[in-house]
């Protein structure tokens, strides 16, 4: 190695290894509890846990129906996310789109939330 060389000169400083343990104790965390206000989407066997909180967030508007700007401030998503989530409940059965807005359609075999 020349003396020039510019690449690995800062690997000179500090070499030692540090230590394998903590370097202090762990105090025991207590228990923290979710927040019991926000409600969870329900967990469906078909879907995700975030194609159901679009679907969840479709529903809640009711038969007045959503735009896909106002699901995905509903949900809490991009709008891109939400077009794939719907696209994909329409595909499930779930929902449909008449005109520009998205409705969520209840049948029989629909997961209950």
């Amino acid at each position: 190695m020349s003396k020039r060389q510019k690449g690995r000169r800062h690997r000179r400083v500090n070499r030692t290894p540090r230590p394998a343990g903590r370097a202090r104790p762990v105090a025991p965390q207590p228990a923290v509890r979710p927040p019991a206000a926000a409600p969870q989407p329900a967990a469906t066997p078909d879907l995700g846990r975030h194609a159901a909180r679009t679907w969840q967030s479709l529903r809640e508007r009711g038969a007045s129906g959503a735009s896909l700007d106002e699901l995905a401030a509903a949900a809490g998503y991009q709008a891109r996310t939400v077009l794939k989530h719907v696209t994909g409940l329409a595909g499930h059965g779930l929902a449909e789109l008449r005109d520009d807005r998205w409705y969520a359609r209840e049948t029989a075999g629909a997961p209950t939330g």
